[in-house]
């Protein structure tokens, strides 16, 4: 379905005038401008995207640029469409500018490390969001914990299935994303991991590549194979778009209460899932905040890193997001703030500060 972003413009339409923000800035030393503090006032803020064709990576888009701009920065950001080589070329185009700071979330979790070696020897503060780098040290990471991620929603499953069953037991598809994809790898480890705990549980374990168009086909497929399909699980709501038009399809599609539901969980938050959540037909979402990723990576990189200060290892604390505290700890891959993963369900789905309410509520974005 399609998506709908500010003031009625289609998604290209936004990526393209996100792309065009600071687009005088493509010159060459274009980072440099008045300095206060360590922050050069007026300078580069840089941000390689994955893409732009989910909502996801736009919200992540939006969080980066919004946090920019407000500290003074110019803007600039690219489309990698999930291309790993793109966005390779994308940080050296990046990196030759010498922004104040390069973020990025990598489509190539080790393809990287010699652009980020690099940005450490030209002394340029790098920030990793999403997907952590599991080859190279960069100054800042965030994410969350992927595979506890993945292990939550298995274990929401089984309680569920334990309590329409009486036992944990029923068939499960798992719709995993690239293995590419540090991220997506952890989650269907750690799904799947904890489901074949349950000797009940026939784990049906196929790829969509993240693409909703193959999640679609995929879930039809299923569906036609294991009619009695009593579970499905997506590492992230671009997959569980493709499965619950799938189920639509079938009249499958039920709220919770119906005793042909079929059980659903999903990783990220989107609106579009906090809505499904509503209605019924997602029993559990676990949360992953896009908006927290740009935002406190950029705090952190300016309030610290382009400060010449070393990121504290210890607890963040900040009462605007629903998680409130995650740990910062040192890594191979250096300093990484692990925000803990949490389920949305009907229980919470309504709370201001799910990233979801944020960006339709208070930023005016929509997803339909």
């Amino acid at each position: 379905m399609p998506t709908q972003f500010p003031s009625g413009m289609s998604r290209r339409e936004f990526a393209l005038g996100a792309l065009g923000l600071a687009g005088a800035a493509m010159l060459t030393g274009c980072g440099s401008a008045s300095s206060s503090g360590g922050l050069t006032k007026g300078g580069l803020a840089a941000y390689s995207n994955k893409g732009m064709d989910f909502f996801f990576f736009v919200v992540q888009n939006e969080a980066v640029r919004r946090a920019s701009e407000a500290l003074g920065l110019k803007y600039q950001t690219n489309d990698a469409k999930a291309d790993s080589s793109v966005q390779y070329n994308h940080w050296n185009t990046f990196l030759l500018q010498k922004p104040v700071f390069l973020i990025s979330d990598p489509i190539d979790s080790e393809g990287l490390a010699p652009l980020a070696q690099r940005a450490k020897s030209q002394k340029i503060p790098v920030g990793i969001i999403d997907t952590p780098l599991t080859k190279g040290v960069v100054d800042f990471t965030i994410a969350f914990d992927n595979r506890k991620g993945g292990q939550m929603a298995a274990q929401r499953i089984v309680t569920l299935l334990q309590k329409r069953y009486g036992t944990p037991k029923g068939k499960v598809l798992n719709g995993y994303g690239a293995l590419s994809s540090s991220a997506w790898r952890a989650r269907k480890d750690g799904f799947e991991g904890e489901l074949k705990k349950y000797p009940g549980i026939q784990l049906i374990s196929r790829p969509t590549e993240g693409d909703e168009t193959k999640a679609r086909a995929v879930a039809e497929a299923t569906l036609s194979e294991f009619p009695d399909l009593d579970a499905a699980h997506a590492p992230s709501d671009s997959i569980t778009r493709g499965i619950v038009t799938s189920l639509k399809g079938k009249g499958r599609a039920l709220p919770r209460d119906h005793k042909n539901h079929v059980i659903l969980t999903s990783i990220d938050g989107e609106p579009q899932s906090l809505q499904w959540t509503r209605d019924g037909i997602l029993d559990a979402e676990v949360s992953q905040d896009p908006i927290a990723y740009g935002e406190v990576c950029v705090e952190m990189l300016t309030k610290y890193v382009v400060a010449g200060k070393p990121i504290p290892i210890g607890t963040y604390s900040n009462a605007d997001y629903f998680w409130e505290k995650a740990p910062i700890v040192q890594t191979p891959n250096g300093p990484s703030c692990i925000v803990p993963p949490y389920f949305i369900d009907e229980s919470n789905v309504d709370d201001p500060r799910q990233w979801g309410n944020v960006v339709t509520k208070k930023w005016g974005m929509s997803q339909t």
